[in-house]
Parts: structure tokens; sequence; C-alpha cells
């Protein structure tokens, strides 16, 4: 999940909360009060809260229209644009200036010097356990910058207890310290059941039948290559000559993998147009895909959280996943599990789900149950108890 959808969730109970004043701190540009919430991206912001606790509210149509919301351009008096000289010189006075009680960054920094007591966020610690996996200058800020960070603050959120325990191993941070408030479903997320709108949406990208879906960025640790080689494995062993695999997300694997030409052989290989690759839809058409996919794929070697999973029980989709890391906790005994990322494992948990319907209906009733245990109001509540606890 990026860090302006966790946001703008949080947000979307806080608007409501009265008693509460928030400051929203911006660095490029100011967005616009109409925002649906899924369509809110603000990778460099911040929320800062004083006061008081009130009873939450879901998120209305316009995300930042409230009357407890100030939005802030801190624009650099020296004209040049420079996330750091934000972070750390714009922000630490702004806060003063502003006379501001608490300071929340979504993100994983806070300022060097920040002037009220803080939190910050750790999604994750990836690049801790597998610096590899990054380039130089992200090893260099989050490594060094986001430990300094998760050191200085008054406290840590994080969205999993596997996070929780990743965070006291590596940085040797007290427990109590740390709260874990899990991520959910989007609020306004719905299953669209106009088989019409369904049918427009797969043929613009040119899905026929039944298909599997994978959602999310793509990278290394998440082992599209060995997705897209079990499912033509299956695809050609089985005769599935309908079945579809759709991957949604843009490629920022490191080292490179050329996915789109692994796309490419596979099909050719099949004699037919059997896997597809998009780097984005929009709202509806994930929607839509959620809706109507046969099955949900999600592996990873390592997630903090693994949000995918849960969106697919929301829609009634049967799940495979990894065993490992946090999605253990998450998926739970509601998902077929991979218990190692390799093509030959793959291919036998497709092959199992795909041809067993008793077992596919069995997951999609444990998957329902399952992701009730996650919304974005206790997400919300809690972090703000968190706050208030230690604010003041």
């Amino acid at each position: 999940m990026g860090v302006g959808r966790y946001l703008a969730n949080l947000l979307g109970y806080w608007k409501n909360n009265k008693q509460h004043k928030f400051i929203l701190y911006f660095k490029d540009k100011l967005p616009d009060d109409n925002l649906m919430l899924r369509n809110f991206n603000i990778p460099r912001s911040s929320a800062l809260i004083p006061r008081n606790s009130a009873k939450l509210a879901p998120e209305g149509p316009n995300l930042l229209k409230s009357d407890n919301f100030a939005k802030k351009l801190l624009k650099n008096p020296l004209g040049f644009s420079s996330n750091f000289f934000f972070q750390h010189f714009l922000l630490p006075y702004h806060l003063k200036k502003d006379n501001v009680d608490f300071f929340f960054s979504p993100f994983y920094l806070k300022p060097f010097y920040c002037p009220v007591k803080s939190s910050v966020v750790l999604h994750d610690i990836s690049y801790e356990v597998h610096p590899e996996w990054f380039d130089r200058k992200s090893q260099l800020v989050l490594r060094t910058l986001s430990k300094f960070s998760a050191k200085t603050a008054d406290a840590i959120f994080t969205v999993s207890n596997y996070s929780k325990s990743e965070i006291i191993k590596y940085y040797n941070t007290n427990p109590d310290k740390i709260t874990v408030t899990r991520l959910a479903p989007d609020e306004n997320f719905a299953k669209i059941d106009d088989l019409e709108k369904i049918k427009a949406v797969k043929k613009k990208y040119g899905i026929g039948g039944e298909f599997i879906l994978c959602v999310g960025s793509i990278f290394n640790r998440r082992h599209i290559p060995e997705i897209i080689e079990a499912f033509r494995r299956i695809a050609e062993i089985q005769n599935l000559e309908s079945l579809q695999l759709l991957i949604i997300g843009k490629n920022y694997t490191h080292p490179f993998a050329d996915i789109d030409e692994k796309i490419k052989s596979a099909n050719k290989i099949l004699g037919r147009n059997a896997i597809a690759r998009l780097n984005f839809v929009d709202e509806n058409e994930l929607l839509a895909f959620y809706s109507s996919c046969k099955i949900s794929i999600y592996l990873s070697d390592y997630e903090g959280f693994g949000l995918p999973v849960i969106e697919a029980q929301f829609f009634g989709k049967p799940v495979i996943t990894s065993y490992n890391s946090s999605l253990i906790e998450v998926g739970d005994n509601s998902v077929e599990f991979v218990k190692k990322n390799t093509v030959n494992e793959i291919y036998e948990s497709l092959k199992k789900v795909i041809s067993d319907e008793n077992y596919r209906e069995e997951l999609i009733k444990r998957g329902k149950e399952n992701v009730k245990r996650f919304s974005w109001e206790k997400c919300a509540r809690e972090t703000m108890e968190k706050i208030l606890d230690i604010g003041y």
C-alpha cells in the first residue's frame, strides 16, 4: 500500500473528529479538497495532531474538506525543491511556529531535530533485512535516516506483529514503543455485480473468460517470473485453453527482470494471449477485476502486511500466498499457502485450487471470516488513542 493511501484512510476517519485540529503540511502543491480516497496521492506529507479525543466516523466523499483540517504549503525561501530541506528545515520551523503538539509521520522519516513529540510509521524494514533489494541511494536513506527516526521518535506504528518483531530484532527497540495497527481494504471497495460493466472492462484489456489475478507492484521478491512459468505449465499440461493470468503492477525489479519478455515467451509457447500485464488500472477497473477473477495469487519472500490478500478475500475470492513473514499472520488458516516460492510448488498450489471446487469454496468461506479482523476504523482509532496516550 502506498503511503498516500494509508494516510488517506486514516484521515477519512479523523476528518469528523471535531475535537482535534489537524495541520497537513505539503511540499510541492496543495491537493484539491474534492479528492476521493483512492485518488489521494501525497508521498511527501505529514499530519500534525493537537488535542483531545472524539468518536471517529467513516470517510465522506470530500476527503480533505473538513473544518478541522488545515492545509499548508511549505515553500522553500531559497527557491529550489528539496525533500531534505523540506523534511529537516522547513518542517521543524513550522512545527514550532504553528504551536503543534504532536508530529505524526505516515512515512519512515522525521526531522533530525523535532521540537515536539513525534511518531513514525514503519510499514516494514525490508531494507534492513534484504539490503540487496535496494539501490545505494535507497539504502542510505532508509537504513540510516529511518533507523535514526525510529530511535528518536516517541512512538513507532507498524502494520503487523511480524513487522513489530523485525523492528525489535534489528533496531533493539523496546516493544512498548511499538503499536501494531493493521491495514484493511479501502472503505469504498464494493463488489461490482453488473455483468455488462465487467464484460466491458475485460474486453478492453483482452481478458476473455476465467482468469487468475495477481495485483501489486513487481519486485524481485514477489516471484512474478515463477508465477508466469507455473501458470504456463499448468495451462499447457492441464489443457486449460480458456484460463488466463492477469498481472497488474509496475515493474520495479532490481536487478531488472524483463517480465514482459517472459510473458511474450510463455504466450508464444501456449499459442495464445494467455498472460497479460498492466502497469495501472483505475479504481472501477480494479474493482471489476477483483469482482470477476477466479483466484487471486500474491507471493512474496518478505512483506510487512500483504494487503492484496485481504482485498481479494473482501471480494469473496480464494487466495494463494506465501508461507512466510506477515503473510502467515494475515492469511491465517484462510488461504492456500505456497511453502517455498519455487515454480514446482506454485504449480502444485495452482493445480489444487483450480481443480478442486470444494476446496475453493472452503477458502472463500474462510476468507470472508478472515477479512472481518481488519478495519480502517479500528486502525484510525487505535492510532489516535496511542498518540493521545503519549502526546499529552
